[in-house]
């Protein structure tokens, strides 16, 4: 099986809020056939039921059940019956649970589930008071994507950390990591320096001798040791942090794109709009444009759509 031709692409909402909430319905006796993407999805059956697959695992749902699709699992899903059915979808980018700097959310939570370390649960559907809870906060974010209150970001936010917090006590450690736990901790606490440094210094020049200096390693060592455990390299990070830093400096419509550069830690601002468009995908301008006219960035609800 092709995995690349069956990787979905698309973005999920948009840069500023990365999450959308599908109804899905059957088209041609098929929900979606196939496929894989980035985003994590949480499915909700609405009414009837049907059966996912999801990598070798079959499981059905009934109404009123829900499961977890983990980011980068190749699913499918199809009906159970003749009856009418159709799901909800919630489709996101994991950074929506990030913090914009590298924290004890990113390091503990969420990257050991990304990366397969940490095994949450994936279907709800038992009568027990946690799963019933997960249940209705996955219906409160439908209601809350569909409605738009105010803050309704921020309630979808709240509701999305709520259930990991939930799953958290019900999950596993994968077989290796119990044994590799104390280490994975001891090697955060010797990067944290770096960390700080760059989080406080960001908007200067910093040299990876500096960095490397600060726990006592030679560069060519600590290059491998950061990236082993940021999952970038300290560059990668460092332009990572200060386009974060500049996206707020954007705000104010009366900073100059070529002072923010600057304010931000970028010597070149052909440099810095090339960063922010890699990390973006739009540049500093396309940016600030968006967000200063409100109807650039609001999104409609997709109905229908296979995910």
């Amino acid at each position: 099986m092709n995995m690349d031709a069956l990787h979905e692409g698309r973005m999920h909402g948009d840069l500023m809020f990365p999450l959308s909430v599908y109804r899905v319905e059957k088209v041609n006796d098929v929900f979606f056939n196939y496929h894989w993407h980035e985003e994590i999805e949480f499915v909700y059956m609405t009414e009837g039921s049907a059966r996912f697959y999801i990598g070798s695992f079959l499981t059905e749902l009934e109404q009123g059940e829900a499961l977890l699709i983990p980011s980068g699992q190749l699913h499918a899903c199809y009906p159970a019956s003749e009856f009418p059915a159709y799901f909800h979808a919630i489709v996101f980018d994991s950074h929506l649970l990030s913090s914009s700097a590298y924290d004890v959310i990113q390091s503990k939570y969420i990257q050991p589930w990304i990366e397969r370390r940490l095994i949450l649960p994936g279907i709800f559907r038992s009568t027990d008071s946690w799963e019933q809870h997960v249940r209705l906060m996955l219906m409160n974010i439908i209601k809350q994507f569909e409605g738009r209150p105010l803050g309704y970001e921020l309630q979808i936010k709240a509701d999305l950390l709520a259930i990991f917090a939930e799953l958290l006590p019900h999950g596993e450690l994968s077989s290796d990591q119990p044994r590799n736990a104390t280490t994975q901790a001891s090697k955060i606490e010797r990067i944290k320096p770096a960390l700080q440094y760059m989080h406080e210094h960001y908007h200067q020049r910093i040299l990876i001798s500096e960095l490397a200096a600060l726990i006592g390693m030679s560069e060519g060592h600590f290059c491998r040791f950061f990236k082993a455990i940021v999952k970038k390299t300290p560059i990668e990070y460092l332009n990572f942090y200060r386009v974060e830093k500049a996206m707020k400096c954007l705000e104010d419509p009366k900073i100059k794109i070529i002072d923010v550069a600057s304010e931000v830690g970028f010597e070149s601002p052909s440099y810095f709009i090339k960063t922010f468009k890699g990390l973006k995908q739009m540049t500093p301008t396309d940016y600030r444009k968006l967000i200063t006219d409100p109807d650039a960035s609001s999104s409609g609800i997709p109905m229908g759509s296979a995910t």
